[in-house]
């Protein structure tokens, strides 16, 4: 996977995060995010504005949490620019708790990029 996910729509771009961000990768995931994004994750927390904060963000996350499964509930749903998806996410850590159910309403640039990415659960 690489820049051509984000030029395949907003479904290729979401199924492209899911795989990288399940398997902890990092510099796959940021390659996703245009350099002005943001991420509130879970909704209700401070925003994470830029890649730098973004990058800081998700590599607390990878080290708390390590990777997990996470399987699509339905199909997304694109209007315009944005998606909305349910996802059902499991961390693999023996003694995890139990899956949860995610939302995602993620909004996307022009050129494919992630600009807003909230997550509800």
């Amino acid at each position: 996977m690489g820049s051509r996910d984000l030029r395949d729509g907003p479904e290729a771009a979401f199924a492209a995060y899911l795989k990288r961000h399940a398997s902890n990768d990092l510099e796959g995931v940021l390659e996703l995010f245009s350099a002005s994004a943001v991420v509130e994750d879970p909704v209700g927390t401070p925003a994470w504005t830029g890649l730098a904060a973004i990058r800081s963000f998700y590599s607390g996350t990878y080290l708390r949490n390590g990777t997990m499964r996470v399987d699509p509930v339905g199909p997304a749903l694109v209007g315009g620019f944005e998606l909305v998806a349910h996802v059902r996410a499991a961390l693999d850590a023996p003694g995890s708790p139990p899956a949860m159910d995610v939302i995602y309403v993620i909004r996307f640039a022009a050129d494919g990029k992630i600009e807003s990415l909230r997550a509800w659960y």
